[in-house]
């Protein structure tokens, strides 16, 4: 286990059999040789104050001009590695080479020492590689001295490399769970938004079955009532005929207010049918206030109040299906925190550029420990299944957000709760 552990170590070649890792490592790769030419460009410059001979300093400038060239070409670009192990090698044996020809020996180790290190933490060189230029470095210092100098060197690039590399691989992994695990979060997020959508379509089924229902049964009544009624008026005699047409007339009209009523009624189920519709259009926030109050007022305890103060408001740019599901959720919130004899109260206004919606209840009220992370999605167990909490508020509020509006909310437990929705007005 251990050997295998510092095979790895030294030879981590397996690690690049991961294609995003080997790109990312040619990325950095490319970008380090760029590094590598500055340091030589500015050592020739250094160079060139008598620290070197004038031969060295070409050499040098010629080398740094020839690595930027090369980088510069896309056909390097996978070669990137081993165009910064080259240059930097090179540059470094031109540098340690120039004490046999009069240069100064502190300069042209440091030289030597500055390449070496930037080719090992700028480039992803692995353990072996950093050993290999090492090699070569002493090699070429054999007749200069400062052997162990040399042979520190070169265990410090490579424990600098590896210690390196490894970092590299443990931060691209880092970055591979981390992705996976969002990509995880955002299915369940996914998922509890679309049971949440299904559980606010439930209850809008439900307010809307019970809308049909009365206008249906009205229809049914009145078209019964009236086919009595004109059977009757053939056997009537004619004094009674006026009072029979009478009764037609309001039995056609109460027909007419039921057909109407039904008509309102399929327009809302129509504008509920998709909630992700992607047409953005202009629409009255008063109309829709008025619709969800409709939809939803059926499912208030008995004495349920609703006391509307809409102002008049130009349109909103909008979605008017979302903006529809979040006033019903809302007003659903409020309903469902009533105890009794309660009160909601909705209220438009415009405040500047900016359209203000209010609903206020006289419920429950909120808990200030929970008013905290009001809008933060959570999973409950409750009965030993997990449920979803605070999900239809996380979707209003991201609804309300892809508006350009916001929702606030403020409630003390025991008093009630204000919810104010803010959105542009139409330019």
């Amino acid at each position: 286990m251990r050997r295998a552990q510092n095979r790895d170590w030294l030879l981590p070649g397996s690690a690049e059999r991961d294609e995003g890792f080997r790109l990312e490592m040619l990325s950095v790769s490319y970008q380090g040789v760029r590094a590598i030419a500055a340091v030589e460009a500015a050592a020739a410059i250094g160079a060139l104050a008598g620290v070197m001979p004038g031969a060295t300093a070409l050499s040098l400038v010629i080398l740094g001009a020839a690595t930027f060239g090369l980088a510069s070409l896309s056909a390097s670009y996978p070669w990137g590695r081993m165009l910064a192990g080259v240059s930097a090698v090179a540059g470094a044996v031109i540098a340690v080479r120039s004490m046999l020809t009069g240069g100064v020996a502190d300069y042209a180790l440091g030289v030597a020492t500055l390449l070496l290190l930037v080719a090992v933490t700028a480039v992803p060189m692995r353990p072996l590689e950093c050993l290999l230029m090492g090699a070569v470095l002493v090699a070429a210092g054999l007749e200069c001295g400062h052997l162990w100098f040399f042979a520190m060197l070169t265990l410090g690039a490579v424990l600098i490399g590896g210690t390196q590399y490894g970092h590299r691989r443990i931060q691209y992994a880092s970055y591979v769970d981390a992705l996976h695990n969002s990509s995880e979060l955002r299915e369940y997020q996914s998922q509890a938004m679309r049971a949440e959508s299904s559980a606010t379509m439930v209850r809008l089924t439900a307010a809307l079955a019970h809308e049909l229902s009365s206008p249906i049964g009205a229809l049914t009544s009145g078209i019964e009532t009236l086919v009595a009624v004109c059977a009757r008026q053939a056997q009537s005699p004619p004094e009674a005929q006026q009072r029979l047409l009478g009764m037609q007339a309001d039995l056609r009209r109460s027909l007419q207010d039921s057909l109407d009523r039904l008509r309102k009624t399929v327009n809302r189920i129509q504008r509920l049918t998709n909630l992700d519709e992607a047409v953005t259009q202009q629409a009255n926030l008063n109309e829709l206030v008025n619709e969800a109050v409709s939809l939803v007022k059926a499912q208030g305890p008995a004495g349920t109040r609703f006391d509307l103060d809409l102002h008049p408001v130009p349109d909103v740019t909008c979605r008017p299906q979302r903006l529809m599901s979040v006033l019903c959720s809302l007003l659903t919130n409020s309903i469902q925190a009533l105890t009794g004899e309660g009160r909601i109260a909705i209220s438009t206004q415009q405040r500047e550029s900016v359209l203000e919606v209010r609903i206020e209840d006289n419920g429950c009220g909120i808990p200030a420990e929970q008013l905290v992370r009001i809008f933060d999605p959570r999973f409950e167990v409750t009965g030993g299944r997990v449920s979803t909490g605070n999900w239809s508020l996380f979707m209003s509020r991201q609804y309300m957000k892809e508006h350009g509006g916001d929702i606030r909310i403020q409630s003390k437990e025991g008093k009630g709760t204000t919810v104010c929705l803010t959105l542009p007005a139409a330019s």
